[in-house]
């Protein structure tokens, strides 16, 4: 394999000067006319070539529990690029977390290697962190398959370029964050001209009709009336706590005052209010008996459990079972609502928590706005939990969510 050596004129140490000089000037000034974040990571790492012996690079960023790789070079750079690696996991997660660069002029020296198909053959590696306020946002790593290929020059010149980097990043995200923004106003107008409008139409022109017929309407046609009524004003109330959350997170922030829940009281609470809402459905509830606290805002638990159940009900047909099952797991506490309704192909599984997605079959059997499953998820994050939709065998769809387990010794502290 040939190692990429550094331009002839960078040997010498005046004109190395000069040229790690120019190459901050060169990033600098791409990186301030590009809003486009990943061209701007690949240009500065195609510039460090001719300045770093380096055989191939990446430049990985925070997004959520996972650091991707957004840019790479070389020979390895089509199966690095767009790797996710889970937080706390190898050196990667160690240089962001400690804001602390990483040196080593031989992985296997050290007991180390580079995982995937460059594993068996980088040697020497180096990384430094990219920070802003006071937070590791990602890292510059460079690597070479030579023994000792990087000094303390190169550590110097990745963070001049990472200082470069910093602002890049900043200015990239405050241009998606308000792209986003924009998005989420767009679906307030969107969601209130239509959504809200509809449940209030069919209040408004019921209650019309209660009042004018007076005692001439017949108990059955009052009493399908009424039901119309709580149901419309159900599906009203649910509509603006999603809006609320959705406001949070336009506005960047979903508070969380997390207390110990006993959610197996919670969720049984919640199913016998859904039965008396849903009498066409038959809800099944079974909850192991070790089941722990879970950790959590029992407000925003109660909604999201609220939605799981009314999209089982609206995409099932009636007198079908749904199931809630509640049990301790690996990831804390787990509930899960199993239902045989249209179901969801493994495509629409994985895009069922975006906003404002909705399958080709679930529009056609219910009108919906596309935000409560997405206000599912970014509560259930913001508690430190994890969503999840999966087909059935059979037909039919699971959708979850695991919350963080109170362990005894944590509730004696307390």
């Amino acid at each position: 394999m040939n190692v990429e050596a550094p331009l002839a004129e960078a040997l010498d140490p005046a004109i190395r000067s000069e040229t790690m000089s120019r190459l901050i000037i060169e990033i600098a000034a791409a990186a301030s006319g590009e809003l486009d974040l990943d061209q701007i990571l690949h240009d500065a790492l195609d510039r460090l070539r001719g300045v770093v012996r380096l055989t191939g690079g990446s430049i990985a960023l925070v997004d959520g529990d996972d650091l991707v790789v957004r840019a790479a070079i070389g020979p390895f750079a089509a199966d690095a690029l767009g790797q996710r690696l889970k937080r706390g996991r190898g050196r990667s997660w160690g240089v962001v977390a400690t804001l602390v660069p990483y040196r080593t002029g031989d992985l296997f020296r050290d007991g180390d290697r580079v995982s995937g198909p460059a594993g068996s053959a980088i040697r020497s590696w180096l990384a430094v962190p990219i920070v802003r306020n006071g937070i590791g946002i990602g890292l510059v790593e460079v690597d070479s398959t030579a023994i000792d290929a990087f000094g303390p020059d190169d550590e110097t010149l990745l963070a001049a370029v990472v200082g470069v980097l910093a602002g890049a990043v900043e200015v990239a995200a405050h241009h998606d964050e308000e792209q986003r923004a924009a998005a989420l106003r767009d679906a307030f107008i969107g969601v209130i001209g239509h959504e809200l409008r509809t449940p209030v139409t069919t209040i408004h022109g019921l209650a019309r009709i209660l009042r004018r017929g007076g005692s001439g309407i017949d108990p059955e046609t009052r009493d399908l009336a009424i039901i119309d009524i709580e149901e419309e004003a159900d599906r009203l109330a649910r509509l603006i706590e999603d809006l609320l959350v959705l406001s949070r997170v336009e506005a960047g922030r979903v508070p969380i005052d997390p207390e110990p829940i006993n959610l197996a009281r919670l969720v049984r609470h919640i199913v016998e209010t859904e039965r008396d809402r849903h009498p066409n459905h038959e809800y099944r509830f079974e909850e192991a008996p070790d089941v722990r606290l879970a950790a959590g805002e029992e407000t925003y638990i109660e909604q999201v459990v609220r939605n799981l159940l009314s999209n089982a009900a609206k995409y099932s047909p009636a007198g079908s079972p749904i199931e809630i099952v509640l049990a301790s797991g690996d990831e804390g506490v787990v509930l899960r609502v199993l239902d045989r309704g249209i179901g969801v192909d493994p495509e629409g599984a994985a895009r069922a928590f975006e906003l404002f997605f909705r399958t080709r079959d679930a529009t056609h059997v219910a009108g919906g706005a596309g935000i409560g499953l997405f206000v599912c998820r970014q509560l259930i994050e913001a508690m430190g939990g994890r969503t999840w939709m999966t087909p059935r065998g059979g037909g039919g769809a699971e959708v979850g969510f695991s919350l963080p387990a109170i362990e005894p010794d944590e509730l004696e502290e307390a």
